[in-house]
């Protein structure tokens, strides 16, 4: 594989080009031109494909695509080209398993297999936003109690003294640290202080506050991981580069996550397949990384739940963990609230297109997680329970699965129904459910589930 300075090099010394002319003028029309030599088609009776040739056909398609346009470095205006054989070189030297967490939380997350019965590792948790430091510590040690997570992602909180942190200043620095702090706090308090955390930094927007709150004094370890996001599309700005810098030198295992925008400059179904996989790529030749985080999303609706995107989502991971092991979570954005029917069914779509293509779990985000204090524990617990039920299917067992799943929820994407907060399940004081109506609901859903063909088994 290129060594990181030669990466970073080609960040100088590409061809200068400006950002339009780099999406208009060759980003696009390559794209198209990928497509149409590749054949490539969606079919919407198959929201999960089980085709290995056209998995195998989408990576070569990522990979030529890829080789076309290169990454686009806004810092110096120019083209980070690589060609077909550096990209190949770097697939066969992915990392096929990366270990997290210390002590007893000590577990290897590794690429599976399309059709693989494997257990996928399950990640609990998200970055959404708390409104207290007692609804982030108690949401996290809900989190932490989940006896069969293996990470956690942990919420944001960005209040300090009262006010909320300013992005990029001093005030975010010390609401990084805090929010680091409190996460591994409220994981000593569930007695597991190894429990690796995965989303990094939430709080931290910019390198300076991710590096201050990554030393050891504020409980972030190396065996955790750090996100690198690259910006869409195919952006790397010196500030990504900045981190690969500084993680790598640490030796800390870094998430990259990309974004890939369904109507965006990606175009439809077809084109965001292939660069879902060109952000694999990406990670493992330039972020460095030891895992990835997916997360196509629809640029109107704002989920990835939609038929088009379980495609996309599904056929990815199935071209990368045939072509190129590199250990990816799943990021879903679901329409639904918290506690809602459309949220469960949703996230049980989309939980069995990824398991069955190869991927790992990453628990569901409800409403677009924009609605504060929107993280319950039991409905993390109900996306475990969903994605360990898909190991045990096939991708042909679990498309017809799916598609009675999206009768059920596809409608109402526009309009989503609103849902629960922490607040209106469990109590402030000891962190115990005390809805008992938002559990007899889960109850009933897991019933509908497992009526569905798809066999959960209650865990709690």
């Amino acid at each position: 594989m290129l060594s990181f300075f030669e990466v970073i090099d080609r960040a100088v010394t590409g061809p200068l080009m400006s950002d339009q002319d780099y999406y208009l003028k060759h980003y696009v029309p390559e794209l198209n031109k990928v497509i149409q030599k590749y054949k490539i088609k969606f079919n919407p009776e198959t929201p999960l494909p089980s085709d290995d040739l056209l998995a195998d056909t989408v990576f070569e398609a990522a990979v030529d695509f890829f080789s076309r346009v290169g990454l686009y470095c806004p810092d110096t205006s120019r083209v980070m080209k690589f060609t077909k054989d550096e990209i190949l070189l770097a697939a066969g030297e992915a990392p096929s398993s990366s270990t997290f967490g210390e002590g007893p939380d000590r577990k290897v997350m590794r690429s599976r297999k399309p059709d693989d019965h494997s257990e996928p590792w399950y990640h609990c948790g998200g970055g959404i936003y708390t409104t207290s430091e007692e609804v982030f510590m108690n949401i996290v040690e809900g989190l932490a109690n989940i006896k069969k997570a293996n990470s956690l992602s942990i919420p944001s909180s960005i209040n300090i003294k009262g006010k909320d942190a300013r992005v990029r200043s001093p005030q975010e620095v010390l609401a990084a640290i805090k929010t680091v702090s409190m996460g591994r706090e409220a994981c000593r308090r569930a007695g597991r202080p190894g429990l690796p955390i995965l989303n990094g930094i939430s709080t931290a927007t910019g390198p300076i506050a991710m590096f201050a709150a990554s030393h050891p004094d504020f409980g972030l370890r190396p065996s955790d991981g750090f996100l690198i996001d690259s910006l869409a599309e195919l952006i790397v700005d010196f500030e990504a580069l900045d981190k690969v810098a500084f993680y790598t030198s640490i030796g800390a295992n870094i998430g990259s996550t990309s974004t890939p925008l369904f109507g965006g400059y990606n175009g439809g179904t077809e084109g965001n397949v292939i660069v879902t996989v060109v952000y694999n790529l990406l990670g493992i030749l330039v972020f460095r990384g030891t895992y990835h985080y997916n997360a196509p999303l629809h640029t109107k609706l704002k989920v990835s739940s939609t038929r088009q995107l379980l495609w996309i989502i599904a056929l990815a991971n199935q071209a990368l963990h045939r072509n190129a092991p590199y250990p990816t979570l799943n990021l879903p954005y679901l329409a639904g609230g918290a506690g809602t029917d459309c949220y469960y069914y949703e996230m049980a779509a989309y939980h069995t297109c990824v398991v069955t293509s190869g991927g790992n779990m990453l628990s569901g985000h409800p409403s677009v997680s924009v609605v504060p204090d929107s993280m319950v524990p039991l409905d993390h617990v109900m996306n475990v329970e969903a994605a360990g039920a898909a190991s045990k299917l096939t991708r042909k067992e679990a498309n017809p699965v799916v598609l009675k799943l999206l009768e059920k929820y596809e409608s109402e994407l526009k309009s989503p129904p609103g849902g629960v907060t922490y607040h209106d399940c469990y109590d402030m004081v000891t962190g115990e459910l005390t809805n008992a109506e938002y559990a007899k609901n889960a109850d009933r859903v897991r019933k509908e589930l497992q009526d569905m063909g798809l066999p959960v088994e209650k865990s709690v």
